[in-house]
């Protein structure tokens, strides 16, 4: 049997084609409006030639659930090696994890206008059952390491939930802002919310300035 052609280098995979795809179209007319025949038909094959990649729609959104989860579960990986990432780089190490976010904007769309039917797939996430794979459960650890002093990790979580939150409001809500603009936005309440806690030896409470 010939080999199938070589993939040039930077060329996303037909499955990868087919959930961007799908991310456009389960955005903008909904994951119950649209169907599989609409997918394929964007895609030029057949129906039957998206099932070879997808057994169900339902496979397709949890791709896409996923796709989030994964971005999430990267960005904390630095955050919670705290014997490598000092207080006064947090601001720097949150900008990075803004920024994999803004550019991956659609899919929180996508989560923001389709939470129905996220919520009625299974999340099959967190499988290695050491609590390490799943973003929230990470999250947790990162802010209940005790090594770290709890007014610090209170200012992290009020970081997180302002990034969290504004990019899931910034989703629908604010959509006609630019990404520019937003990204001004999070990472001025990102420094205002750790401004007391990123120099060294500064006391809680104490103002100073926080370089970008």
């Amino acid at each position: 049997m010939p080999r199938p052609p070589v993939r040039p280098a930077g060329e996303k995979s037909t499955r990868e084609q087919i959930l961007d795809v799908a991310l456009d179209l389960f955005t903008t007319e909904g994951f119950e409006k649209t169907s599989l025949r609409e997918i394929s038909e964007r895609m030029g094959f057949s129906k039957a030639a998206l099932y070879y990649h997808f057994a169900s729609k339902d496979d397709i959104l949890l791709a896409l659930h996923l796709r989030l989860h994964e971005l999430g579960k990267t960005g904390l990986d630095k955050m919670i090696d705290w014997e490598r990432v000092a207080p006064h780089e947090w601001p720097g190490v949150l900008d990075e994890f803004i920024e994999t976010l803004l550019e991956n904007r659609k899919l929180f769309l996508l989560h923001v206008r389709n939470h129905d039917s996220l919520e009625r797939l299974p999340h099959h996430h967190g499988e290695r059952g050491d609590g390490k794979d799943d973003i929230l459960d990470r999250l947790r650890l990162l802010l209940t390491d005790e090594r770290v002093p709890r007014t610090q990790r209170l200012r992290l979580a009020f970081a997180f939930a302002v990034v969290g939150f504004g990019l899931l409001a910034a989703g629908d809500m604010f959509q006609d802002l630019a990404t520019d603009d937003l990204r001004v936005e999070l990472r001025s309440a990102v420094r205002d919310l750790l401004g007391p806690i990123t120099a060294a030896g500064t006391e809680p409470g104490r103002q100073h300035p926080v370089t970008a």
